[in-house]
């Protein structure tokens, strides 16, 4: 039996330790600093963001709708990037190509040649022809074209392992010098990290919501490509220790996430998309908070709205 002395000694560095543990993880799940990024200018005004591309008004994810998007003069588009078999990216909403062309499969099992030679058009209205699939670094080069919009990457990652995505994403950047006109966003905190590792400069925005699924998004996709969003980011006090470690410069919100959660975030000086608010007093709602900007699919009606 250890004498008096020793068994005390113990007892004050069991202690110490429980005190740093506590403070470690109040300070990790329970604090909120203020934002501190440098890579994000400040817009005079809410910026309006076109979802899918502007998926209401052309082909979902096309080209042909995002050169639309911007004529009409919305600030940038939000798109989705899968990798396909051969490494290349391309910009596709579903896993599947099913629905929005008249292929069949997996993106991921398709070549870049594959899906390029794929029309999006006819599904969306059969008078569109040759809006086909294009490639990340296409969408690039169209947006560095016309010198003005910001392009929002949702790179789609099914898992927890590198697939080299974030890699080929981060050397388009880099090559064609578009860090002030991309932000690569995810759901997933692990893509965001890695591309952090590979060029700290380029933009990053975390994605997250409250809710697994919705009954919108479960009507449009196939039952076997459901991924499931994991129960963690889906609980705002573990958000707040990703926040730490994974260093977004963004955040992207669901419009029903907790309002207390995005109000705080705004308030720490975040700068925040709310997604999709698409109805008009969810519109309203959105810009009155003064987020940093608003994803629609109805982004010409954000649009009026916000320049009333």
């Amino acid at each position: 039996m250890a004498p008096p002395i020793l068994r005390t000694r113990r007892r004050k560095i069991f202690a110490a330790i429980a005190a740093v543990l506590v403070l470690a993880a109040g300070y990790c799940f329970g604090y909120e600093p203020r934002y501190r990024g440098a890579l994000v200018t400040r817009p005079v005004r809410t910026l309006v963001f076109a979802h899918r591309g502007f998926g209401n008004f052309g082909p979902d994810n096309s080209l042909y709708a995002v050169e639309q998007a911007l004529d009409v003069g919305m600030d940038g588009v939000d798109v989705d990037g899968q990798l396909t078999w051969d490494g290349e990216i391309v910009i596709f909403h579903d896993l599947s190509v099913d629905r929005l062309t008249a292929g069949t499969g997996r993106v991921r099992d398709k070549t870049k040649n594959e899906m390029v030679a794929l029309d999006l058009g006819p599904k969306y209205n059969p008078a569109i022809q040759g809006a086909n699939v294009h490639t990340f670094e296409d969408f690039v080069r169209a947006i560095k074209r016309r010198g003005r919009g910001t392009l929002m990457v949702e790179l789609k990652v099914p898992g927890l392992g590198a697939r080299g995505i974030e890699a080929r994403a981060v050397q388009t950047i880099q090559r064609y010098n578009a860090h002030a006109n991309v932000i690569l966003s995810s759901f997933n905190p692990l893509v965001l990290y890695r591309i952090k590792r590979l060029d700290p400069k380029v933009r990053t925005a975390l994605i997250f919501m409250d809710t697994n699924w919705n009954p919108q998004l479960l009507a449009e996709i196939k039952p076997e490509d459901r991924v499931d969003l994991p129960w963690m980011v889906r609980q705002e006090f573990i958000r707040r220790a990703l926040r730490k470690v994974i260093k977004p410069d963004l955040l992207s919100i669901n419009h029903e996430v907790d309002p207390a959660v995005t109000n705080r975030l705004i308030a720490k000086g975040w700068p925040v998309f709310i997604w999709t608010v698409n109805e008009t007093p969810d519109i309203r709602l959105a810009l009155d908070k003064r987020p940093y900007g608003v994803i629609s699919d109805q982004p010409i009606r954000a649009k009026q709205l916000r320049d009333q």
